[in-house]
């Protein structure tokens, strides 16, 4: 390096001095010492390693019994965790943990027993998974716990599984297209880590907001007068304020669109249309199966029996070649 061009003409430059001698002081002190420029952390007392550390040195990796190759790292890697797959999310997958805001949730036991029934091969299921959701979250929120400890080294499932997007457009207000890159950064964050890693994007779910489930009407009754007599809106005890009123079917399907188009274009990306369990097409409609639903949001215990027997047979068609 300090023969090339750039280096020669670097201001201050001597020369036929020894690095360090060229540097004021004529040692490393002012970057490394104490106080200095990269503070306590990095400084090293004399000898700290106990010997001379020569930087020309070839260096033999056979020789270093703390060395390993790639393929070893990797291996380590695979052994911490062992895990098929990782649910990443909000309220409705911490469900899973049998808690809310990391409150054990009496009617949640039974959904985290079925969970683990499912997703725990200790007590009889296919895969080995977890979940790591928080009630409340959003995309920005998610994102920022997978940068800030969520995501260790060593944490390596062979599927991370995303279900994050309500919160964004019910308790935020966000926009559809604002929901959509939140989510899709969640995505990329994930591919920045686990460059081999497979992604499921599940779709959101749908939202109840009348006691019938209705959703949307189809063909000939596909009319503003006939959805305004039908809807019922519910308690204003049993939504917040902001959803009060507000009908997020339209946006949720426009995401969910965005998003299977997304997948079906990037390599190791596959969205799980969840419609599949929770909506039902009538002659006249499309409604939400009230039946499977605790809340406007969160599916009850049936319904995340019938979601995991659905994301199972998903998984099972991604990893067979792995099972």
């Amino acid at each position: 390096v300090y023969n090339t061009k750039e280096w020669n003409d670097y201001e201050g430059y001597q020369p036929n001095l020894l690095d360090d001698q060229w540097i004021e002081g004529a040692d490393d002190d002012w970057i490394y010492e104490k106080g200095a420029r990269f503070g306590d952390d990095l400084y090293f007392e004399d000898d700290v390693f106990g010997f001379d550390f020569d930087p020309d040195q070839d260096y033999d990796a056979a020789s270093d019994p703390g060395a390993n190759t790639g393929d070893e790292t990797r291996m380590r890697k695979m052994e911490s965790t062992g895990l098929d797959v990782v649910f990443i999310g909000d309220s409705i997958t911490e469900q899973r943990q049998g808690t809310a805001h990391g409150e054990h949730v009496d009617d949640y036991v039974s959904i985290k027993e079925v969970f683990d029934k499912t997703f725990s091969k200790d007590k009889g299921g296919e895969f080995d998974g977890i979940a790591m959701g928080i009630a409340g979250d959003t995309a920005p929120n998610l994102l920022w716990r997978l940068m800030n400890g969520e995501n260790p080294f060593g944490l390596e499932p062979k599927v991370w599984w995303i279900h994050v997007g309500i919160n964004d457009l019910s308790m935020k207000g966000c926009s559809e297209e604002v929901t959509l890159l939140g989510i899709l950064r969640v995505v990329e964050e994930i591919q920045n880590t686990h460059p081999d890693a497979k992604i499921v994007i599940n779709s959101i779910l749908p939202v109840r907001r009348n006691e019938e489930g209705l959703l949307e009407h189809i063909g000939k009754h596909h009319e503003d007068q006939s959805l305004r007599k039908k809807e019922l809106n519910m308690l204003d005890s049993k939504m917040s304020p902001k959803r009060m009123h507000v009908d997020l079917w339209p946006s949720i399907v426009s995401i969910n669109e965005e998003l299977s188009k997304f997948a079906s274009k990037h390599k190791g990306i596959k969205f799980f249309n969840a419609d599949e369990v929770f909506v039902e097409e009538r002659e006249d409609a499309k409604y939400l199966k009230v039946d499977l639903m605790n809340d406007p949001v969160h599916p009850n215990l049936n319904g995340h029996k019938k979601w995991n027997n659905a994301v199972k047979k998903r998984l099972q068609e991604i990893l067979k070649d792995d099972l």
